[in-house]
């Protein structure tokens, strides 16, 4: 029971009882002169106020027994047989309760089993309703006879007061005191600690009167006074060896916090009435836990949490700010819990992706592990709705779930080369249709070497310019189309032609003057559309010459950049394409693949984690790592659905 409810109790029974000697004697002086009211008093003051929250320590008891020195109150004359049976009882209380303060201070490891059936006696036999309940009735009885008509209220105010303060109905009583005074801010003891898992993890066992639904939402701790020792968050919520175990992950921690190892039964836990529930916005789902490094963070979550690849969560590092993570592997493990038994849980690896910045719309790298134990959040609001793309940039799409947008430098697409990777069927064709329409909107020139004849019926709209030979690329060029394009109808040698196009496009570039400490900004873009074609692996290649011809391209493409000319590589398999030019892409965007060659190509990309997503990434998916991205580390990310975005709605 709170302190105010048992100190307004003591008033009450108080005024009770001086009414009821009141109506016995005729007169007062009872207070000063009669054993049972003294009895009485100290029956009140050590049940309302001490023993009914803190009773528990050899001190206590000691306590206890000093007080018998109220048996002084009896005249010699009126020592009876009970008297002296009293006296023994407060005597052996005194006595034995400090031999046993003596031995914990001075001999702790000695005679433990014959001090622990002493002080379960005594605990027993010096509670206040044991001790003083006897003082109390035999002194009623003595002074006033059994069967006289002043000892019936008497023995009604002790039966009342002894049932008021059964521990059940104590707690019955101050629910109801709660519901009626505090209705708005009405707190519920739901449950006790059971054990601290982690220095910021709480786990409680959860009584009946506990709602089902309580993920998310905010629990509060408290000691025996009232006083706060924290506030948190439950994680996890679950059936264990029979007994509802909830984990609370700490976020508010006082200087009370070490009452939870010095006096744990005496927590107690309820819900915050008076903040949102968090699950309404993102999700609490675990803590920081072992195996975090600066780059990923691990965790465990309830194996029925719906948890998705390509997710974002975040937790706060040192300085109170978000750093954002994306799930990329999980695992199931076993987890010890209750007296040894283990529990099915997930294992879950997060990648870091940084820290937010609003006003770029990028991330930006967080150079240390987040605190141990702090809350791991799953994003679920959509922080980014309706912002305007900075200039410069291009967004390819969003990460899974969230709002938060991956964008691309438009000019280091170009300047610096991109390849896009990915099987047919998984929206790669395109993801290169939105990047040529971006860069024709910031004037870059593109010129496509179109094997698939596509490409000119999806851009239809910016009038492209179907180029029939090399001889057409100078007039193109320096015409007002900022789109060329040639299907290879009358080549018989891709690599040859390929290498005849680039090569002349390079000699028109090239006569730009190039001064120190200036850098030419994109200006053409060559797009090798099924690449693997184009310019093949050396070991692809379908005459001993095309090998000459590939070099020739290489050569063009790592020169290309100073003069502001930049390619885009479009390929089904990366084993198949030249890795001189591969390598030379600063910007990899990858959809699902399963070819291992390739995947291995990948992994010296954007690591291993990633590159074994790859395989199970779901139709316009994608993974982009490199300079141009918005995110410094590899990324998951959604492309939106363009199949309605051309006039032609076939996919490719």
């Amino acid at each position: 029971m709170k302190l105010r409810y048992r100190l307004a109790f003591l008033v009450i029974f108080l005024i009770l009882l001086i009414i009821v000697g009141y109506f016995d004697t005729q007169n007062l002086q009872f207070i000063t002169n009669d054993f049972w009211f003294a009895s009485g008093f100290l029956l009140l003051i050590l049940m309302s106020l001490i023993d009914q929250p803190f009773f528990s320590t050899d001190a206590n008891v000691f306590m206890n027994g000093t007080a018998g020195l109220s048996l002084i109150l009896i005249e010699r004359s009126s020592r009876d047989f009970w008297w002296f049976g009293f006296l023994f009882w407060c005597l052996w209380l005194l006595i034995t309760s400090f031999i046993l303060m003596w031995f914990k201070a001075n001999k702790p490891d000695s005679i433990k089993t014959f001090r622990g059936f002493i002080e379960k006696i005594n605990r027993e036999i010096g509670k206040p309703e044991a001790l003083f309940s006897s003082f109390f009735l035999w002194g009623a009885i003595r002074q006033f006879g059994l069967g006289s008509k002043q000892i019936e209220p008497l023995f009604a105010f002790w039966a009342v007061f002894i049932i008021l303060n059964m521990p059940s109905i104590a707690r019955a009583i101050d629910k109801f005191f709660d519901r009626i005074l505090n209705p708005v801010n009405q707190k519920l003891d739901i449950g006790s600690l059971f054990r601290v898992s982690d220095p910021r993890v709480l786990e409680i066992k959860l009584n009946k009167e506990c709602p089902n639904k309580i993920v998310g939402q905010y629990f509060i701790f408290q000691t025996g006074k009232e006083e706060l020792i924290g506030e948190g968050i439950v994680i996890d919520d679950r059936i264990i060896a029979g007994n509802r175990i909830a984990k609370i992950a700490s976020t508010i921690i006082t200087d009370r916090w070490n009452y939870i190892a010095l006096n744990p039964e005496k927590i107690s836990f309820s819900i915050k009435k008076d903040v949102e529930n968090v699950s309404d916005v993102d999700i609490p789902i675990s803590v920081v836990d072992i195996g975090s490094t600066m780059s990923s963070i691990s965790f465990v979550v309830h194996p029925d949490f719906p948890l998705h690849k390509g997710e974002i969560v975040w937790t706060l590092n040192s300085d109170n700010v978000r750093v954002y993570f994306q799930i990329t592997v999980a695992t199931i493990v076993d987890q010890n819990s209750i007296e040894g038994s283990n529990v099915k849980c997930v294992l879950v690896t997060a990648n870091q992706i940084g820290i937010w910045q609003e006003k770029e719309m990028k991330f930006k790298q967080y150079a240390w592990v987040p605190p141990a134990g702090f809350v791991i959040y799953l994003v679920r609001t959509d922080l980014n709705a309706d912002k305007e793309i900075p200039d410069g940039k291009t967004q390819v799409g969003n990460i899974p779930n969230s709002g938060f947008p991956i964008l691309a430098d438009v000019g280091e697409l170009v300047t610096h080369n991109t390849a896009i990777i990915g099987v047919t069927g998984s929206g790669k064709s395109y993801l290169a249709f939105h990047l040529i329409e971006s860069y024709l909107e910031k004037r870059i020139k593109v010129f496509i070497l179109d094997v698939t004849r596509e490409y000119y019926l999806y851009l239809h709209k910016y009038n492209p310019t179907p180029l029939i030979s090399v001889n057409d690329v100078k007039t193109w060029y320096e015409g007002e189309s900022p789109l060329g394009i040639y299907q290879f109808a009358t080549s018989t040698n891709y690599p040859d032609t390929t290498s005849q196009f680039v090569d002349e496009i390079f000699k028109i570039l090239k006569k730009a003057v190039l001064k120190p400490g200036v850098t030419i900004p994109a200006r053409l873009c060559v797009v090798f559309e099924e690449a693997h074609a184009l310019i093949p692996e050396f070991t692809q290649v379908a005459n001993k010459g095309d090998s000459d011809f590939v070099n020739a391209t290489s050569r063009t493409i790592l020169q290309g950049r100073k003069y502001g000319m930049g390619s885009l590589i479009v390929t089904q398999r990366t084993a198949n394409v030249t890795k001189t030019i591969l390598n030379q892409c600063n910007t990899i965007i990858a959809l699902r693949s399963f070819d291992k060659t390739g995947l291995d190509f990948l992994s010296n990309y954007m690591g291993t984690e990633y590159a074994h997503a790859i395989s199970t990434l779901p139709t316009y998916d994608a993974i982009i790592v490199g300079k141009a991205s918005s995110c410094q580390t590899p990324v998951i990310f959604s492309i939106p659905d363009f199949s309605n975005r051309w006039n032609n709605e076939e996919e490719t």
